[in-house]
Order: C-alpha cells, then sequence, then structure tokens
C-alpha cells in the first residue's frame, strides 16, 4: 500500500507507517535521507496532509488503504479524534485529530529517527513562530553547535513559558468533536501562575446559558479558568454587579497552552454548578455517541467519564 505524506506529522507518521509495512512514494528529501528511501515517483494509495489549523491530518484515497492505514495510527495512540467524511471505495477522507498526549507520542516516534526537541510536535501546531523556533534549535542540535541535552533544558524552559501573559489577549479555540471550532473572545488574562490562568469575557448578548439553563444578558462577565494539560475547563458567570450566575465544567482533552491561545477537543460532556449549590453532570449521552460513532476510543470515554465525575465531587 503506497503512501504520500506531507507535514509537520510526516516524520513520525512515516515512522510508524513504514514499520507497518506502508510504502512512501513521492518523498521528500528529508525522507529519502531520515529513511533510505528511493525517490518513486508513482501514484500514491492515499495521501496524508496538515489540516490548515495543524491540530488535525487529512487522510485521502481508496477504503482499502484508508481504513487499514488509520486503523495502525489509531491502535497507536489512545486519544485520537478521528471523522470519517466520506466512505466509499474510491474516495475515502478521514480527519484524525492529535491531543496534547498524542503529540508527545509522536515526538517518541519522530526522535526514534532524528534528533527531537521535546514538545516538537506540540509547539508545531501553534503556528508559525514556534514551528520556525523548533526548526532553527534542531537545526544547531544537528549542526553539532549546540548538545542534544543542553537543547532539550533549554526548549522545556521555552515552552513552559507559553503561559499567557498577564494582561494580555487570548483565544480560546474550543474544537469539537465533529470537527467544528468554536472560537471564545479575545479574552484578557485577569490572573496568571506557571500553570494556570483566568480569562475576563464580556458578554454581548442575551439569551440562555447552555446547560446551565439560566438568562444571559448584555453586561454579564464570564472568567474561564484554564490550567495547562488538564482535562477540563471552568467558566464562571456572573451579572453585571458581580453577583453568581453558576459554572460550566466543560471536559476536554489536555489543555494546550500557547501565548495567544488555548486549545482543546471538546469530549462533550460536562459539569454544571448552579447558584443552588446543586451539581449536575449533563450531556454524558453526546460522549457516548461519539464512542458509538467510534470517533473516540473506548479508554478516551472512560477518562472524560472519570474526570465528570471527579469534578462533581471535588469542584476545583
Amino acid at each position: 500500500m503506497k503512501l504520500s505524506i506531507r507535514g509537520i506529522y510526516s516524520t513520525a507518521l512515516a515512522k510508524l507507517l513504514i514499520d507497518k509495512g506502508f510504502k512512501i512514494v513521492k518523498p521528500t528529501k528529508s525522507q529519502i535521507e531520515r529513511f533510505g528511501l528511493t525517490n518513486l515517483v508513482v501514484e500514491p494509495d492515499a495521501v496524508i496532509t496538515d489540516s490548515p489549523d495543524r491540530h488535525f491530518i487529512e487522510v485521502r484515497g481508496a477504503l482499502e488503504v484508508v481504513t487499514p492505514l488509520v486503523c495502525e495510527i489509531r491502535n497507536f495512540f489512545e486519544d485520537l479524534i478521528i471523522l470519517w467524511r466520506m466512505k466509499d471505495m474510491n474516495n475515502s477522507y478521514v480527519r484524525v485529530g492529535f491531543p496534547v498526549e498524542a503529540m508527545k507520542k509522536l515526538d517518541e516516534l519522530r526522535s526514534m529517527v532524528t534528533y527531537t526537541v521535546p514538545w516538537h510536535h506540540y509547539c508545531r501546531a501553534g503556528g508559525e513562530a514556534l514551528s520556525s523556533m523548533v526548526s532553527f534549535a534542531e537545526d544547531l542540535v544537528e549542526r553539532g553547535l549546540v548538545s542534544p541535552e543542553e537543547m532539550n533544558k533549554m526548549f522545556e524552559e521555552q515552552v513552559r513559558q507559553f503561559t499567557p501573559k498577564l494582561g494580555s489577549k487570548v483565544r480560546i479555540v474550543h474544537v469539537k468533536l465533529h470537527g467544528g471550532r468554536i472560537i471564545l473572545g479575545p479574552g484578557k488574562v485577569v490572573w496568571r501562575s506557571n500553570e494556570t490562568i483566568k480569562v475576563l469575557r464580556r458578554i454581548m448578548s442575551s439569551g440562555i446559558y447552555d446547560g446551565l439553563g439560566i438568562p444571559k444578558q448584555v453586561g454579564d462577565y464570564a472568567v474561564t479558568e484554564a490550567r495547562k494539560l488538564e482535562m477540563w475547563t471552568k467558566t464562571s458567570y456572573y451579572s453585571f454587579s458581580g453577583n453568581f450566575k453558576g459554572a460550566y465544567y466543560n471536559i476536554c482533552t489536555p489543555v494546550a497552552f500557547y501565548p495567544d491561545q488555548i486549545h482543546y477537543f471538546d469530549l462533550e460532556v460536562d459539569v454544571v454548578y448552579l447558584p443552588n449549590l446543586e451539581v449536575k453532570i449533563i450531556d454524558r449521552e453526546l460522549l457516548e455517541q461519539a464512542l458509538n460513532e467510534e470517533i473516540i476510543s473506548s479508554k478516551l470515554f472512560e477518562k472524560a467519564l472519570r474526570q465528570a465525575e471527579k469534578i462533581s465531587y471535588e469542584r476545583p
């Protein structure tokens, strides 16, 4: 089965899939050098590329190739988001989302082939500036100008500093399991520690707060607390005069911090905390639907439910 692979995940995925018996055709220069490939210029059975936001790959090709290919990827990672867009014999299209834990395993794969900085794929997915920082750091090591050990230490320190700065404007990028993206904000960072931020957003419309079932009014404000790599965010809603209206815990894949945004995949199940102190787990059926549709694995399903139950007791 012949594959063409391009993009920020290409070396790691090529390592995984070559080991599983797939053949890389139309290789890039770096793929030829890293894997000892011949420049076989024939049409591939499937093509793997990045999605525009770099948190997914897009797989296109014949169903008889795409299906085992996606199965091999799923078997290696337990926390993928897998979206089948089209499924027929001649034209199958799948989007595979990589949360933070999957990116760490991609780093492990890539490091078997070539020097890889810590958090390589996490940074690559964060935009052009961070991607360039990765390339520069790895080039210094490959040229022998900095030792791998020294670079690893320096790069870990850089990634720790990705926590958005106090007073800065950030977006909350909330990716739904069916592929849609909800971008909240920009909001202002009003509190910060090394691993936690609180983001203030003004409410500019009226209606009902989803899940809470209480009125939303212009002038309300929301404070979202996010902790790096935790599987939840907490949004507390207040009236213009500061009265607490309720809190909404969103269960998600581990939260990724970047200088101007936080990013996660929404796992549908949520916990709500009402002013009368009632706590409820809601939308469990949406998480079950994602499991039944094989968008998520049973392991990720169980992790999400455990997190929701823990939140309902502890209310952090």
